[in-house]
């Protein structure tokens, strides 16, 4: 495993690479199970995370995570701070150099400009951030080490059970099923939750039948009569949420390993408090600011990102006026893919349709479809070959368009107010054709070809969503023949009657249609490829 810088330990007896520390994959793994994990056993220590090129640590006192550091450079404070609108630049351009964030917190605090608890608040929040930064991570490698420590001046009130239990809301069943060993396993209720978590209400119906003692997965499924996956899911998230504890899991840390650390934790600490009263500077605990800085690129002058705070009323308009993907999840169409799945898990968490369920029913109704819509974007292109796809029809789309506008407007240049109505019609219907909603698609491409029945395209595309609707295949026929005649050169058009006849089992026709093509427009290798295909 590739191993980040780190601080000496001042017990030369303890060292990295003991036998107490614990590596291993997300894969085998996964990086929630393991803060749950770390939580439940109330472990000591340090969670190195590595992916790529991106690199975290996470620190833990008694199974609370109690600060982080990133290589990213958004996960410094300075950077946390102007995206908050806390502070602004001519603020930090009063305070003296730093070279690491606790630098910063104390320059901050003594120039008077927040207060000790307003940035040690900050600095959670920023530790929350990694969290979701690698929650989103599609893979990775972990190492957990009990001896090294944050010190004791450097404890923020990190809370993550909200971004875990969003986060397994979003996770498909296909992700959760596997990560379960049997129906045997047993889960059990905590009754000194106190996070404030808002429940489903299947998920709340599930919690409702744990009491103080252990159950098993096969006795609850067939006492609640929910369906299996449902189940799991909601099981899931209230184990992620910290609201149950799992028992006889495949867990990462074993009985006999965790028995070890907790023993090895009692030696350190008597041997600290040894040398502790023979020199009273010594430490048993690891100072990260310097971990910090050699994960951290240096960024002398951060660029401020945009806030990400958005309101309901702005988000709701955003999604429903939005005409890709990208603008569904307030993004640029290079963006990464971990800022896809970051955006993806903001948007989940600040606006869950669960989260609204007192709002009046329009108003939950616009916030259920932008939350479909925004897991539709993030499905599509979180992964490559979706988004490649997705791409290609989103230029090839705008490429359509341009042509029907440059259509609508050859007489003149200007465009009469049928037309506009027509290109306005067209450019729905054509989304929807695009997102495969064929049914909806038909009456905005039918009012955009009679608007204006003289544009081929239109024509085309009318005749194109008919066609998956076996009752007006006779219709979807004529309006491309049309087509065809208004453009005889177009191969977008011809292309579209031939494949048509084809899906048809018409092949002779279409076979005639693709040499009538060719007669007129010889050179088109993409007709001439499907013409010697039929022939073969």
């Amino acid at each position: 495993m590739d191993r980040f810088p780190t601080t000496r330990p001042v017990l030369s007896s303890m060292t990295a690479q003991n036998p107490l520390d614990h590596s291993g994959t997300f894969v085998e793994y996964p990086f929630a199970e393991l803060l749950v994990e770390i939580g439940e056993a109330k472990l000591d220590g340090s969670l190195r995370l590595s992916s790529g090129e991106k690199r975290s640590i996470l620190y833990f006192k008694e199974g609370s995570l109690v600060y982080g550091v990133s290589k990213s450079p958004e996960h410094r404070l300075q950077y946390a701070l102007a995206a908050a609108k806390k502070l602004t630049q001519g603020d930090f351009r009063q305070l003296t150099k730093c070279t690491n964030d606790l630098e910063l917190r104390a320059s901050i605090v003594a120039a008077g400009l927040m207060s000790k608890d307003e940035v040690d608040e900050a600095i959670a929040k920023l530790v929350e951030k990694i969290v979701i930064d690698v929650l989103t991570w599609p893979d990775g490698t972990w190492h957990f080490s009990p001896l090294v420590r944050s010190r004791e001046d450097l404890i923020f009130p990190v809370k993550i059970e909200g971004a875990l239990l969003e986060y397994a809301r979003c996770l498909p069943s296909s992700v959760i099923l596997p990560r379960f060993k049997s129906l045997g396993e047993k889960f059990q209720r905590k009754f000194d939750e106190s996070n404030g978590i808002v429940l489903q209400k299947h998920e709340d119906f599930v919690l409702q039948r744990f009491d103080d003692q252990p159950r098993k997965i096969q006795e609850l499924i067939l006492e609640c009569g929910l369906p299996e996956n449902g189940f799991l899911q909601a099981l899931y998230v209230l184990w992620l949420g910290g609201i149950l504890r799992r028992l006889d899991w495949n867990s990462a840390f074993s009985t006999n390993r965790l028995a070890a650390i907790q023993n090895a934790r009692v030696a350190v600490v008597r041997k600290a408090q040894t040398l502790a009263a023979e020199a009273p500077r010594s430490t048993a605990k690891t100072d990260p600011t310097s971990e910090a800085d050699a994960l951290a690129t240096p960024d002398p002058q951060p660029v401020v990102p945009e806030t990400i705070e958005i309101s309901l009323t702005d988000y709701l308009t955003r999604v429903e006026e939005a005409k890709t993907h990208y603008d569904v999840l307030g993004l640029n169409p290079k963006a990464a893919v971990a800022e896809i799945k970051a955006s993806y898990f903001s948007l989940a968490k600040l606006f869950h349709p669960d989260r609204y369920h007192r709002e009046d029913a329009v108003t939950q109704q616009r916030v259920q479809t932008a939350f479909s819509s925004v897991q539709v974007a993030y499905d599509t292109l979180k992964a490559g070959d979706s988004r490649e796809n997705y791409d290609y029809k989103v230029r090839k789309e705008l490429e359509i368009k341009e042509k029907v506008k440059a259509q609508s407007a050859a007489t003149g240049g200007t465009i009469d107010q049928k037309a506009e109505q027509g290109l306005e019609s067209f450019e729905i219907g054509l989304n929807l054709l695009m997102e495969e909603d064929y049914e909806h698609a038909v009456p905005f491409l039918g009012r955009a070809a009679h608007y204006s029945p003289d544009n081929a395209l239109y024509r085309a595309y009318f005749g194109k969503a008919l066609s998956y609707d076996e009752k007006q295949r006779h219709k979807a026929e004529g309006e491309m023949q049309m087509a065809v005649k208004l453009d005889p050169r177009n191969p977008k058009i011809r292309m579209m009657l031939a494949e048509f006849l084809i899906e048809n089992n018409l092949l002779k026709r279409a076979e005639g249609e693709l040499r009538r093509f060719l007669e007129l427009v010889p050179d088109n290798q993409e007709a001439r490829r499907l013409l010697e295909k039929l022939q073969g």
